[in-house]
């Protein structure tokens, strides 16, 4: 899966958790300014786990707190995984 379909994935996950059009997902804003809270996180968390079939915390998404960031990073850690 490239970065670019995990963005779109995530854009689509967010778009639901937060019952908003796809559109209004700004890739760039952080998740706390787009209304996510911690219980929303958690469950983009578990959607992300289920269908990247990687391992996250929390910590990922604070590290790493937009989706064009937590792209890159979700790309390249399956590129690890992939790569050993």
């Amino acid at each position: 899966m490239t970065r670019e379909q995990i963005s779109d994935f995530c854009v689509t996950a967010l778009a639901n958790i937060l019952r908003i059009s796809k559109d209004r997902v700004d890739t760039g804003t952080k998740f706390n300014r787009l209304g996510l809270d911690s219980a929303m996180l958690v469950y983009l968390m578990m959607e992300l786990e289920e269908k990247l079939d990687l391992e996250l915390s929390t910590d990922d998404f604070y590290d790493h707190p937009t989706v064009e960031a937590l792209s890159r990073f979700l790309a390249d850690k399956r590129a690890i995984r992939t790569a050993a």
